[in-house]
């Protein structure tokens, strides 16, 4: 087992959930239509979107308009490209986990990958995770990217770097095939 992680706030996950969600999807189901990611990730960001949002506030506008909302949108947007991305096949399993708790939202992927995309994947880990500047790092990796687009790291270099939260990612060997497990907490405080 590998652990790549920031992730300090341990504490804040030994309370119970207020509200929790799971989904079950195989990565043909996101990439014959990316778009779907877009679409699962706002729903979710909406659906939870009430528990940070005040009920008098709560209008479609205010929820289009909403930081919040618009911010767990795109961090989970980045994990499920991820998964669907590293998944050894378009028929392996991406297992969701989504947790509400009073001040902060959790979101667990769990994809299954090989070892030639996690090979690249854990390149990318250990540079995002060892680095002291993400900023600087943020434009290393979009000026790699301008000459490779191949490369790839900036999506989560961008999570950590912008929003709230904390992660970790853990790599489990499972044979021929790993087993990946990014857990984020995103902040509401």
């Amino acid at each position: 087992m590998r652990k790549y992680s920031n992730l300090k706030s341990f504490d804040i996950l030994k309370a119970e959930a207020d509200s929790r969600i799971s989904v079950h999807l195989k990565p043909l189901d996101l990439m014959s239509h990316w778009r779907r990611i877009g679409i699962l990730s706002d729903f979710v960001a909406y659906f939870y979107g009430f528990s940070f949002i005040p009920n008098a506030t709560a209008t479609p506008e205010a929820m289009r308009s909403s930081e919040i909302v618009n911010s767990i949108s795109t961090v989970f947007n980045e994990l499920l490209e991820n998964a669907a991305k590293y998944s050894y096949n378009d028929k392996a399993d991406i297992d969701l986990e989504l947790a509400y708790r009073t001040h902060c939202f959790e979101m667990v992927v769990i994809n299954y990958t090989n070892d030639k995309s996690l090979q690249t994947y854990e390149v990318n880990l250990k540079e995002i995770f060892e680095s002291e500047n993400l900023d600087e790092l943020y434009i290393q990796k979009l000026e790699l990217n301008e000459n490779d687009p191949h490369h790839s790291g900036i999506g989560l270099v961008m999570i950590l770097k912008d929003y709230p939260i904390e992660m970790e990612v853990i790599v489990e060997n499972q044979g021929d095939v790993s087993k990946v497990t990014s857990r984020v907490i995103y902040f509401t405080d």
